[in-house]
């Protein structure tokens, strides 16, 4: 009963808080921090509808008397402010916790940039360019789930599984280090140290150090062993193993944030080799010029290719 009327009281607050007749200050005197940051994401959610049309007399007057039955203050309001009465007490009705509920931590990298994430239970992410990964961080001790859309290398520390969930198959692991590179219709993960358990199309690889798995375009998916002790793009070098110029093409971009327009050329050419994260000039040369193809920079940042 205690804990019911403090919910109700808790709710009034924001009611009040939402139409202006307390401040800030007063709300967080009023509230735990955690109930005044919920609070907050409801209010900036509520700022996007200001020009919201008003709903018919009818439904103002259930909402004003809900309000009443709650210890809320009716009055009346301009356009903005009414329809922040109203969310008041839709929220107040069915519970803000199950109304915005969004623990969602995200991490996004730009053009050429590397983020080392310290992850709740000790894990480390290096998140590569032009990447994101995302997770719930108050399900994270129940459940050790990733959603990555790019590449990471990952150093997870001993616990329950660990998983890394993206768009082309999923990587499972209890305390191991790996790389994922999951772009598009390209998928590849590769195993440092412990094992790793692969699932993508339905099927089913596991890996342990030195080993690698990759499907490209829905293709059967190729396996091989390697001597690499981490990924080279962690000291600043991407490395290809028989790959379609395609995707060496997009990691270019994704590097040095430009654009290469490979009409001219055959885009299923194969690429093994790397470039460097250092220098533009040398890193074209080194992929192009060992393909015997030829690039011109015909506008900043606009690169285009053509055959020799």
């Amino acid at each position: 009963m205690i804990k019911q009327d403090s919910h109700n009281e808790n709710n009034r607050f924001l009611a009040q808080w939402l139409a202006g007749d307390i401040s800030d200050e007063q709300l967080k005197s009023l509230v735990s921090s955690e109930e005044f940051t919920a609070y907050t994401k409801i209010r900036k959610g509520l700022e996007t509808i200001e020009a919201l049309d008003a709903p018919i007399d009818s439904s103002l007057e259930q909402i004003k008397a809900r309000m009443a039955n709650n210890g809320g203050v009716v009055r009346s309001l301009q356009p903005l402010r009414w329809v922040v009465g109203v969310a008041a007490s839709i929220i107040v009705l069915f519970g803000m916790f199950t109304f915005l509920n969004n623990d969602t931590v995200s991490f996004n990298t730009n053009f050429g940039e590397q983020q080392t994430i310290a992850l709740l239970d000790g894990s480390e992410v290096i998140l590569n360019a032009k990447s994101t990964l995302s997770y719930n961080e108050d399900e994270w001790t129940s459940n050790r789930s990733i959603e990555l859309d790019g590449e990471a290398y990952f150093k997870v520390e001993k616990g329950s599984t660990f998983t890394v969930n993206t768009d082309n198959g999923s990587v499972t692991v209890l305390g191991t280090e790996f790389d994922v590179n999951a772009f598009k219709d390209y998928f590849e993960v590769t195993c440092y140290e412990g094992k790793v358990r692969v699932e993508s199309l339905n099927e089913s690889f596991i890996l342990v150090p030195g080993q690698t798995v990759r499907r490209i375009n829905g293709d059967s998916a190729n396996q091989w062993e390697s001597t690499v002790g981490a990924p080279s793009w962690i000291n600043g070098e991407s490395s290809f193993k028989s790959v379609p110029i395609t995707y060496v093409i997009a990691t270019l971009e994704s590097q040095y944030d430009i654009t290469i327009n490979s009409e001219g050329i055959d885009d299923s050419i194969i690429y093994t080799g790397s470039f460097t994260h250092g220098d533009l000039d040398v890193a074209l040369q080194t992929v192009f010029r060992s393909l015997d193809l030829n690039y011109i920079e015909k506008e900043k940042g606009n690169i285009y290719l053509s055959a020799q």
